[in-house]
């Protein structure tokens, strides 16, 4: 069939209304009425004509473009890389395809990047922000562009937001480590410490050595010179007054790079300076010694962030606000933190 196949093209070949078609296609068969057996011969027509819709058309029609914007920190770190296959495979199977965009921490470049995106037309966004102030994003999502935080959060009466349970999880690694008879532990965040994320896991981590009346010292490094940062830090513990007997690095490029340090400086973990970390990867249970790491639920925050986004693209109330929602994490307690044996 010469030029492009169209819904009267399939109607015509299953001898069937255009409308009939259409309901069929778009997944309305049931709610309709609309027999199996009907449904299978338009299936196999469309198969046999290699029917594509014209989604340009179809989103003048329906106002739709089944497209969503995914705004992260860095695609390149672990964890916003498993989100975003996670939050893809699950926007795919609804329908939706994902554009996936990265920030490098650069509040001017998300602002761009989500401006790019409400100008291809996206049905929703969802975004790790790195703003601290609400003003910009509320504008978005009043102005009829549903917007849902995920992985941070900028307070629990403004925008949608899904995060994991960063403040109990920074807790529950303090204690543990506090349990093994570490007393004295430096905590190296970032120089984003505004994000809620990172400054919810460092306040629930400080809290629990505040109140045994334990030193403690936090220290930045960089967002884009993690690795040096981290050199630089540990080479000059030995010229300070405060000596740290174990680290907590706040994400998992931190704890890398304190790896690699440790390695190559002969350190033995834990006997002679513990470690843990947020954010657990797969190779944190295999080398030697094993690390002691926060596990936060990919699947569940996607897939809870996502539900929220679908209910507001598909109704429109985007001034609905679910508040914070917190999903829990579990601690994977390894060998990089135990002095006592089980």
């Amino acid at each position: 069939m010469a030029g492009r196949v169209t819904l009267d093209d399939i109607a015509q070949r299953v001898g069937v209304s255009k409308t009939l078609v259409s309901l069929v296609l778009n997944g309305k068969a049931e709610r309709y009425g609309i027999s199996k057996q009907t449904c299978d011969r338009v299936f196999v027509a469309v198969h046999e004509l290699n029917y594509r819709p014209n989604q340009t058309a179809r989103s003048l029609r329906t106002g739709k473009t089944r497209t969503i914007g995914l705004v992260v920190s860095d695609i390149s770190n672990a964890f916003y890389a498993n989100l975003a296959r996670e939050f893809e495979d699950l926007a795919t199977a609804q329908g939706y395809s994902v554009f996936i965009c990265s920030t490098d921490e650069d509040v001017e470049k998300e602002k761009s990047l989500i401006t790019m995106l409400r100008n291809r037309q996206v049905d929703g966004l969802v975004v790790s922000s790195s703003q601290d102030k609400t003003d910009w994003l509320n504008a978005i999502n009043d102005g009829g562009t549903p917007l849902v935080l995920i992985d941070r959060h900028l307070g629990n009466n403004t925008l949608s937001a899904v995060v994991g349970a960063n403040r109990k999880g920074g807790r529950m690694l303090a204690r543990h480590l506090v349990e093994q008879g570490f007393q004295n532990p430096l905590v190296i965040g970032l120089s984003t410490n505004h994000i809620s994320s990172v400054a919810e896991r460092i306040e629930g981590f400080v809290e629990v050595f505040k109140n045994e009346n334990l030193e403690y010292a936090v220290h930045e490094v960089g967002f884009h010179s993690v690795q040096s940062d981290v050199v630089n830090l540990l080479n000059g513990i030995e010229a300070k007054r405060f000596k740290p007997d174990c680290l907590f690095a706040v994400n998992n490029n931190i704890a890398t790079a304190v790896l690699q340090y440790l390695s190559a400086k002969n350190v033995k973990v834990p006997n002679e300076l513990g470690l843990v970390c947020f954010d657990d990867m797969p190779y944190f249970s295999i080398i030697k010694p094993s690390v002691t790491a926060v596990e936060q639920p990919i699947a569940k925050i996607c897939s809870k962030a996502f539900g929220i986004l679908q209910e507001l693209m598909e109704t429109g109330s985007n001034s609905k606000t679910t508040g914070v929602v917190e999903i829990p994490v579990k601690v994977k307690i390894r060998e990089s933190s135990m002095l006592k044996s089980n």
